[in-house]
């Protein structure tokens, strides 16, 4: 993208000479060179703050190979296949860079809160220190410094050139077309060898840029997704081939509109032995015109006066000097080659297929009437990165709108939400976890003749097996994970049980973060979930909450030795750790229950249907699963789970109807999944790879998922007065109560006739266990349902850490302060109507 500063013929031709001047001082910063002539080309757009730039040289990197992204030790040194400078003939690789803020190091000195910016398609690090340090008119203020959007008393923030222009290496510099042809992967990990072995940056807390330097950013995150804990691409694109044909046919333009001047094409490119005045300029400007022309939005260009317009019009003869003014100031600021190199890199860029590699918390902003790179195509993007957000905004200078939509957006509840999130991550953060692994299933490759769980679905951590018995004397293999960070030898614990139809491996975000936080965490899958499933194949599946609960105890307190923990329960999990705490009160220290099941009675008999009542809470049923599938298989629930089609799983996962007939989509009421993050994914592919996996492992699946409800409820009889609801009042530690504004499934409407969780559920909880001394936190989060910690990924996950080691949870996060005041997104949802009878839902998750 061209810088949209523009300077007069006279002023630019100061500003070169003053950058040629400033900078034969420059290579003297490289590491260990002597310095070198004056480059052809400026090193830094903005002269006035040439002396921040600073530049790093990186030996042997190799130059427009390939990137293999599954084998990243490959590329440590550039693609494979690829060329170095120096068997050119040329100086090592040299990038360029300007660094402000404030760095914390790790205990190995390692910074760990670096703000990477990259820079734009014409531009440089000391253009992005005018935009967004010392703040244009274009960009509306300063976005870095002190109590600014990127707080540099927060942060070390690195502003980056890109490879192949200004101080970075470039074909001007003397290789001209011999300069090997580099790619954006190039440019990015040239800048990831800088921040690592230069800066000693072992992690980021963001990664961002405008137009070219979003682009860049997209490929950071792909190419390192583990690098950042933040991603922030304004106004980029994640094709420039001919996915995006009118970006591709731009820059094509751009391309011919320079080879097709007569100086190009009588030396074929080859001029660097002539002196500047007779190198390929008008080509240059020619160019330049091309991109200006479809810069801004059309309807802005129409309302300009035309001496205005004139100066970015070219002429092969300008009739009068304003004529095609700017574009020739520009073209003695640019070389021929180095802008076709930079186009061409573009030509056959396409990471579409890897953005789902994307692990880091992302927030995409794009101008909606952006006319190099379109706003579907972003759209697109943002769908494709797990729980992305989406930021757009119309503006009448259209693509350079992207240097200003961060400064318009700044209180846009997505936006505080975005920043907010990078600052706890990055604050919090107090050991590095190695051993984490994005979990995933490997869909495509499932197939019916091996153990869905044991071959296809990888968990975020190691995974160990024990064998535990519940207090009946049934012995269980149990998986289960177990991770500590730090080196305290008796740290403090968080154990984590999942909800009905989940297993611990989806709740690897809040794993993550208590690690990093300094937490040992222990997540088990309760029997015949997970990867508990397949060695337990031949065993009932009518096994009691209480019986998964002395499973638990005797994991965690009997074999691992662990004697006191936090423990969080989602759903049913979080049903499981009430009663844990009423079992075991001593080996609780605080529970944190997200969406739990276990706080509203049902009656023990339902109607299901007019004039048909069901015994589908008989106490008999705990342990004799052919009684309790005679009474059950009546709802036709085991069936229809056990058929759901992958499409009508995906739609259901995210509150979708389809109409039968029409194929006609519109929202539901009902779903797990408000943001599409990665775990939101997981538990997704983990549900519709199984149609086409194992068999009875299906089966086993479906069995527990519909037995369960039935285990739930059970448990919360009316009238029985030492049922588990009756009890909760007698534990007696602390509790954060955590929901989600959206909640689909609580209260059990189709099972109780409940419908309003505030005052049915949540208050009426709240008012028990506060008339028996006991302390209850309670925080509703906006935009989520029942999964709040894929919903809310980072937010949640920081509140439960908190709550486990401090007591404490933060009540008003800044959004829900501008909600309240300000009204927006969030507040209560409105209750449900109740479900068919003859399709129970209430308890289905």
């Amino acid at each position: 993208m061209p810088t949209p500063v523009q300077h007069s013929p006279r002023r630019t031709a100061m500003l070169a000479v003053l950058v040629f001047a400033g900078l034969a001082r420059a290579p003297a910063a490289l590491a260990g060179d002597a310095p070198v002539p004056a480059p052809l080309t400026p090193v830094c757009s903005q002269a006035r703050f040439c002396d921040l730039k600073q530049f790093y040289e990186i030996r042997d990197f190799r130059i427009g190979g390939k990137y293999d992204l599954d084998t990243p030790a490959k590329w440590e040194n550039g693609g494979e296949g690829g060329t170095t400078l120096e068997s050119l003939g040329a100086a090592p690789l040299r990038t360029a860079y300007i660094t402000l803020g404030t760095p914390r190091r790790n205990a190995a000195g390692e910074i760990t809160n670096a703000v990477v910016v990259n820079a734009f398609y014409s531009g440089d690090a000391t253009d992005m220190y005018a935009h967004w340090v010392e703040g244009s008119a274009l960009t509306g203020g300063s976005l870095i410094g002190p109590d600014r959007p990127i707080d540099t008393n927060q942060y070390y923030v690195v502003l980056v050139d890109a490879l192949g222009l200004w101080g970075t290496s470039k074909p001007s510099d003397g290789l001209g077309q011999k300069f090997p042809q580099y790619s954006y992967m190039d440019m990015v990990q040239a800048n990831y060898r800088l921040l690592r072995d230069h800066l000693g940056v072992s992690h980021a807390a963001l990664v961002t840029g405008v137009s070219m330097g979003a682009t860049q950013s997209f490929v950071w995150g792909v190419m390192h997704p583990q690098f950042m804990n933040g991603l922030l691409p304004v106004g980029g694109t994640t094709q420039s081939d001919g996915a995006d044909p009118v970006g591709n046919w731009t820059f094509q333009l751009m391309t011919a509109a320079i080879e097709s001047d007569p100086q190009w094409r009588k030396t074929g490119g080859n001029y660097y032995n002539l002196p500047k005045s007779e190198h390929p300029n008008q080509g240059v400007a020619f160019g330049w015109s091309i991109l200006n022309l479809t810069g801004f939005d059309f309807g802005f260009r129409s309302t300009q006066d035309w001496k205005k317009v004139e100066p970015d019009v070219f002429y092969w003869q300008p009739p009068n000097p304003n004529a095609g003014a700017n574009i020739a100031a520009r073209a003695q600021l640019f070389d021929a080659v180095d802008l076709i190199w930079r186009n061409r890199a573009g030509e056959t860029y396409n990471i579409n297929a890897d953005l789902g590699r994307i692990t880091a918390r992302t927030m995409v902003m794009h101008i909606d009437n952006d006319q190099w790179l379109n706003a579907g195509l972003a759209r697109k993007a943002a769908e494709r990165i797990p729980g992305a957000d989406l930021v757009t905004e119309t503006s009448p200078v259209a693509h350079y709108g992207v240097f200003s939509i961060l400064k318009h957006k700044e209180f846009d509840p997505k936006v505080v939400s975005f920043f907010d999130d990078v600052a706890r991550l990055t604050r919090n953060q107090r050991y590095t976890v190695k051993t984490y692994t994005p979990a995933s299933v490997d869909v495509a490759a499932v197939t019916p003749d091996k153990s869905f769980w044991d071959t296809f679905v990888r968990y975020p951590f190691p995974v160990k097996h024990a064998t535990v018995k519940d207090g009946r004397g049934v012995a269980w293999d149990i998986a289960y994970m177990d991770e500590y960070a730090g080196s305290d030898p008796n740290p403090e614990t968080l154990v984590i049980v999942h909800g009905k139809g989940a297993f611990g491996g989806h709740y690897g975000n809040v794993m993550k973060i208590a690690l990093e936080r300094g937490l040992r965490v222990i997540v088990p899958d309760l029997p015949h979930y997970g990867k508990s499933g397949p060695g337990n194949l031949g065993k009932s599946p009518a096994r009691s909450l209480q019986d998964m609960r002395e499973v638990v105890h005797n994991l965690v307190v009997g074999q691992l030795g662990v004697k006191q923990a936090s423990y969080m329960g989602h759903s049913m999990g979080g049903q499981v750790v009430l009663g844990y705490a009423l079992s075991w009160p001593d080996a609780v220290k605080s529970l944190v229950l997200e969406a739990p099941a276990g706080l509203e009675e049902y009656d023990r008999k339902i109607t299901v249907a007019p004039g048909k009542e069901l015994d589908l809470f008989n106490p008999a049923f705990a342990h004799n699963f052919d009684a309790w599938a005679k009474v059950w298989d009546q709802t036709g629930l085991r069936e229809r789970e056990k058929n759901l089609t992958a499409q009508q799983i995906d739609d259901f996962f995210h509150f979708r109807k389809r109409d039968p007939v029409t194929g006609a989509v519109t929202p539901s009421k009902s779903g797990y999944f408000l943001r599409d993050s990665w775990y939101a994914r997981l538990h997704t592919d983990q549900r519709t790879g199984m149609i086409a996996g194992n068999p009875k492992e299906l089966q086993q699946w479906v069995d527990v998922f519909i037995f369960d409800i039935y285990s739930m409820a059970a448990e919360m009889q009316k009238g029985d007065p030492n049922s588990l609801y009756n009890r909760l009042p007698q534990i007696t530690a602390p509790i954060f109560l955590a929901f989600g504004d959206k909640e689909p499934f609580i209260p059990g409407t189709a099972f109780n006739g409940r419908t309003d969780l505030s005052r049915e559920i949540i208050l009426p909880f709240m008012r028990r266990m506060s008339a028996a001394g006991r302390k209850v936190e309670v925080k509703v989060y906006p935009e989520s349902a029942h999964f709040v910690h894929t919903d809310d990924p980072v937010e949640f996950a920081e509140d439960a850490v908190d709550f486990a080691t401090t007591g404490r949870v933060p009540q008003m996060s800044p959004v829900a302060v501008d909600i309240m005041i300000n009204g927006g997104p969030g507040g209560m949802a409105p209750a449900a109507a109740p479900a068919a009878v003859a399709t129970p839902q209430g308890l289905n998750k």
